[in-house]
């Protein structure tokens, strides 16, 4: 029959993993915060770009309009 081997380290005291549990939730929870964060960066990237595209299109129809309005007069 083997013998199970005890190791000779000291046991982990309750705080160690406590300690080791609120670095976990710490890192996780700034994971989540930092990528809502760069979400929130790219989505008012692309809002800025979209507008520009809106007004710069809206510009161009408008100048089409008034062009062909003043041809067929």
């Amino acid at each position: 029959m083997e013998v199970h081997a005890h190791t000779h380290t000291p046991r982990k005291k309750w705080f160690h993993y406590f300690w080791e549990f609120f670095m976990l939730f710490l890192a996780v929870t700034l994971g989540f915060f930092v990528e809502n964060q760069r979400e929130h960066f790219i989505e008012d990237q692309r809002e800025k770009k979209y507008a520009q595209s809106l007004y710069s299109d809206l510009k161009l129809d408008t100048a089409r309009v008034s062009f062909i309005k003043s041809v067929k007069l």
